[in-house]
């Protein structure tokens, strides 16, 4: 994958992949639209965005590999389109990264179990911890670098990330485990 046009910004976060450059060419119907460049990871193409992952939750932060096969990705036409985009699982914000990972660990029946005074107690997967989810969250954007962020959510098995944080939680308030 090739493109003719480099992002000439100075903002570029050091953990961002991907960029979003201006066309300039004066003889094209595009000229001085914005539009989304993919940056290579090990993997394949990606555009991530870790500004508005952590500071604009619905706003685009991540655009998989396949929305980049077909045509040029156009920053007007995402922001039209977005909520389309999202539900077809190319396009991600912070925002629908968290509610894909809910969906999922609702749909998959996930829980955590903990005993105290004798008595187990269950967290169903709708009651989890918000901090909890966006912990996930953060490593979702963190590991996805090529794929759709639903796949790579649904494929990944969130136990040990559960009871790992429900063990340090009930730890710090003292509780037995």
């Amino acid at each position: 994958m090739s493109y003719l046009y480099k992002n000439e910004f100075e903002d570029i976060y050091q953990g961002d992949v991907g960029n979003i450059a201006k066309v300039i060419d004066p003889d094209s119907i595009f000229d001085t639209k914005l539009m989304y460049v993919a940056g290579g990871t090990f993997n394949g193409y990606c555009y991530k965005d870790y500004n508005n992952f952590k500071n604009n939750p619905d706003e685009v932060c991540y655009i998989a590999e396949c929305c980049f096969d077909t045509d040029t990705l156009f920053v007007d036409y995402v922001n039209e389109n977005k909520e389309k985009l999202i539900e077809e699982g190319g396009l991600a914000t912070a925002n629908s990264i968290k509610e894909e990972v809910k969906n999922c660990l609702i749909h998959d029946e996930y829980y955590y179990e903990y005993q105290e005074n004798d008595v187990v107690h269950t967290i169903e997967a709708k009651k989890f911890d918000e901090k909890l989810i966006n912990k996930i969250a953060n490593i979702v954007f963190d590991v996805v670098d090529w794929q759709t962020t639903q796949g790579y959510i649904y494929e990944a098995d969130w136990c040990e990330v559960i009871e790992d944080f429900y063990e340090e939680k009930l730890k710090d308030k003292g509780m037995e485990i």
